[in-house]
């Protein structure tokens, strides 16, 4: 049996992007098994800000997990922890793009999880160099 690759995504400013999108769906149909790691409270009612009492939560992450066929399981919420703790006690993913420069400097310092900044015009080549 062929052991899937794992990789994984930060939602808001990452895979919210139509472009982040397409390559997600280029590595599903590879057979990746694509997450998504982000740093939302898993109850919306945790945030200071009101939220409307019959508010979908994450309506937004799961409509896009849903078309991008990204199965809720694998959908992790750190509740605003930062994401290299996750990734310690996760390391068997080759990639995790993040926008927040903060969170993947910490990812590659405290992990064996290689964090990929979106930020940089060169993410794709990054991640896709992981995957070899």
């Amino acid at each position: 049996m062929k052991i899937r690759k794992k990789v994984s995504f930060d939602f808001d400013g990452t895979l919210d992007n139509k472009h982040v999108q397409e390559y997600a769906k280029e590595l599903i149909k590879q057979n990746m098994e694509v997450h998504i790691v982000t740093s939302r409270y898993e109850d919306i009612t945790n945030y200071e800000f009101k939220v409307p009492i019959n508010s979908q939560q994450h309506a937004d992450l799961y409509l896009i997990a849903d078309k991008l066929n990204i199965p809720n399981s694998n959908i992790h919420f750190t509740n605003m922890s930062d994401k290299y703790l996750f990734f310690i006690k996760n390391e068997d993913f080759l990639f995790h793009l993040d926008d927040d420069y903060i969170e993947s400097k910490l990812i590659n310092q405290n992990t064996n999880v290689k964090a990929v900044s979106f930020i940089h015009s060169n993410w794709k080549k990054e991640c896709n160099n992981k995957i070899k």
